[in-house]
């Protein structure tokens, strides 16, 4: 059985990518260790501590403050967020067995593009001869880090998180029951709370920049590709499928 942590990048004028870090159940623990050990280096380095949010967009684009220490947060400019990342992906890599899977497509519906994703996950597990179990990225129903919840907050999250699965759900109970590989309805974890979560966010941004720096033709001119996720990316060559584009599958 695998585990897929799922999240999705690209620009709603154009295209959706989604990303699944794909981890055979007894190589979990092995995964999480080399992320955890990747979060040390990242702490001794640049003050980063385990508990802050690795969110890909804000770590790459210098927003956010991710240190512990005023003085390390004014140090921790475009060249060491950049080698954040880097470190992170790099020590994931050479340090877990695992599979990155990533499809892109012209749909700019994620329910849309979530279930070409799964078809493709479909496909992927009959040829592997497993099953699988998908966690993407969105609410759980849970409040701010620290913020004490009570009627009728915590039922407005927990309605809120219900409801925005839903697209989700549906594309999981729409597969053939007798026939299908992924099991269960979509778990929803939130990245603040979930470390591959964050994984995978790191990973769909870099694939998302690589991408775009290989295919303008596709996502028109938005701006420079961000080289620092880019960087970080290519540390994942050796688990990118074979006979794709930079790990990527475009279907259109």
């Amino acid at each position: 059985m695998h585990l897929c942590y799922v999240d999705d990048s690209g620009d709603s004028r154009y295209g959706v990518t989604l990303t699944g870090l794909l981890v055979e159940d007894a190589r979990w623990a092995e995964v999480l260790n080399a992320w955890l050990e990747g979060r040390r280096r990242i702490h001794r380095e640049f003050g980063v501590p385990k508990t802050a949010e690795l969110h890909a967009a804000t770590l790459y684009k210098g927003r956010g403050q991710y240190c512990e220490t005023s003085a390390q947060n004014a140090r921790f400019g475009t060249a060491k967020r950049a080698a954040t990342g880097r470190i992170m992906l790099s020590t994931l890599s050479k340090n877990a067995t695992f599979d990155v899977f990533r499809v892109g497509v012209t749909d700019v519906s994620k329910p849309i593009s979530y279930a070409r994703f799964v078809a493709w996950l479909e496909d992927w597990a009959e040829r592997a001869d497993s099953q699988l179990m998908v966690m993407y990225d969105g609410q759980q129903g849970l409040g701010r880090p620290g913020e004490q919840l009570g009627p009728p907050r915590d039922r407005e999250l927990w309605e809120t998180a219900i409801r925005d699965a839903t697209p989700y759900r549906e594309v999981h109970r729409s597969l053939d029951i007798g026939q299908r590989r992924i099991i269960e309805d979509v778990m929803m974890q939130d990245s603040r709370y979930s470390q591959l979560i964050q994984a995978a966010d790191l990973i769909a941004y870099g694939a998302y920049q690589k991408h775009r720096q290989e295919h303008p033709e596709i996502w028109r001119d938005i701006g420079t590709p961000s080289s620092g996720a880019i960087a970080a990316y290519l540390q994942l060559a050796g688990h990118w499928p074979s006979a794709s584009d930079y790990g990527v599958h475009w279907l259109g």
